[in-house]
């Protein structure tokens, strides 16, 4: 379980070593782009973040947060699903990839009924894995407290627990107690 530290906080430390100037990362759900952001810091200068989202305030957030720090220039914003991340991106970027990462859910401050779900969320992560370098990694940080999220936490559980051989999940980290549930985070990389 894991103790006050925030799960967002815990998680960008666990990328670190994956990340360095000149690499690509996708966030696949953009969110605020607080994660965008992070990635952004991480491979520049020469480096490119793809960041995803379907909902246009999310692309606007990320997009107003990475001018006030001086960033737009290392991000691509791409309104989209994540499930289909590989026709969305250049198919220069398929095994290319440093890290990918997940905060699923819904906007925060947005509208609640818009939110991830495990139809599309479990071939996300199946694409993510073809983009992908051998040495890169899988980071997807799921809530389990609104209505519909303790499936999808399941959902991804189950496919950290039944990786494709190399790949192998190397944290999980659970929070909240089993009245309260908290979010979840895991991370995957290749043995």
């Amino acid at each position: 379980m894991a103790g006050r530290r925030p799960l967002t906080e815990i998680a960008q430390e666990a990328w670190a070593p994956y990340l360095h100037p000149g690499d690509w990362a996708v966030d696949a759900t953009a969110g605020n782009g607080w994660d965008t952001l992070y990635l952004a810091r991480a491979v520049k200068p020469g480096g490119r973040v793809f960041a995803i989202d379907r909902q246009e305030a999310a692309i606007s957030a990320t997009a107003s947060r990475l001018e006030q720090e001086g960033l737009s220039e290392f991000v691509t914003l791409i309104r989209g699903d994540h499930a289909r991340m590989r026709d969305t991106l250049a198919c220069g970027v398929r095994g290319s990839v440093n890290l990918v990462c997940f905060n699923l859910g819904y906007l925060p401050g947005g509208d609640h009924a818009i939110m991830t779900r495990p139809e599309s969320t479990l071939p996300a992560l199946h694409e993510a894995l073809l983009l992908l370098k051998p040495e890169g990694a899988l980071s997807v940080l799921a809530y389990r407290g609104h209505h519909g999220a303790m499936r999808e936490a399941e959902t991804v559980e189950g496919f950290f627990h039944s990786l494709p051989a190399p790949w192998k999940c190397i944290q999980e980290v659970k929070s909240g107690s089993e009245d309260n549930p908290g979010p979840v985070w895991w991370m995957a990389a290749q043995s």
